[in-house]
């Protein structure tokens, strides 16, 4: 797995299908994945990713009913079958939410299971993963330096406390029906959520009623994430941010 084993670790922007099948490649039981978002806003999102990300081809013959490709989600193996039965999957569709699960949380009780023999010693770890916790302080007054670090300071400390390992991650900008006007007005790079300028303090005020540009100092979120967390790449090699 990318980087020391105990180390919180936060991704590039990357679509969710993506994100669980990281999560599905690199996890061992217990493991929870937190959803910053609705089960339907979720679940929208998830459909339309695997309908773009593998169109579903015409049959290769008259004769032939099935298409020629198919989203690996849509093949119920048996080893995929297992992977997600041992994952807790959880839904917060506010910050309020969100913080009080991390205060109270506790790793889930699952069987741990054994590695197959093609798995390489340490490669999978217990993880507590969370999908949009940047995304879900928009619209509200924690949207800033002071608010995101302490949301991520809660989940570092829950991770630890459950003895998983901390796996952060924001929806690409290629993610369809979600809104990245307000990333790339308030300095966003092609809708990188971790390239986001927010002000230093929460509550902080924009210039007008309806400006994007925030009053004050501001710092991208990548640079609050990164006090606490190392970002890596998906091919295994670690990137400072």
């Amino acid at each position: 797995m990318v980087g020391p084993m105990n180390t919180p670790m936060a991704l590039p922007p990357i679509l969710c299908d993506d994100f669980i099948s990281f999560v599905l490649q690199h996890h061992e039981a217990p493991t929870t994945l937190i959803i910053c978002s609705s089960r339907e806003a979720f679940l929208a999102e998830l459909q339309t990713n695997i309908r773009q990300g593998y169109p579903e081809s015409p049959p290769a013959s008259p004769n032939d009913g099935v298409p020629k490709s198919l989203h690996p989600f849509l093949t119920p193996t048996i080893h995929l079958i297992a992977k997600s039965r041992s994952i807790n999957l959880v839904f917060v569709p506010t910050l309020p939410h969100l913080r009080a699960y991390l205060t109270t949380y506790a790793a889930p009780l699952y069987p741990v299971s054994s590695p197959s023999p093609s798995t390489k010693p340490g490669s999978q770890v217990p993880i507590l993963a969370i999908w949009g916790l940047a995304r879900l302080h928009r619209s509200t007054a924690e949207h800033s330096a002071q608010g995101v670090s302490r949301t991520v300071a809660a989940a570092v400390e829950a991770a630890n406390r459950a003895k998983q390992r901390l796996a952060l991650a924001e929806p690409s900008r290629t993610d369809q029906g979600n809104d990245y006007s307000d990333v790339e007005a308030s300095g966003g790079v092609s809708g990188d959520a971790w390239k986001e300028h927010v002000p230093l303090l929460s509550g902080s005020v924009r210039f007008g009623s309806e400006d994007r540009a925030w009053a004050g100092k501001t710092i991208e979120v990548g640079r609050v994430v990164a006090k606490w967390c190392r970002f890596v790449k998906l091919d295994h090699e670690a990137s400072d941010k």
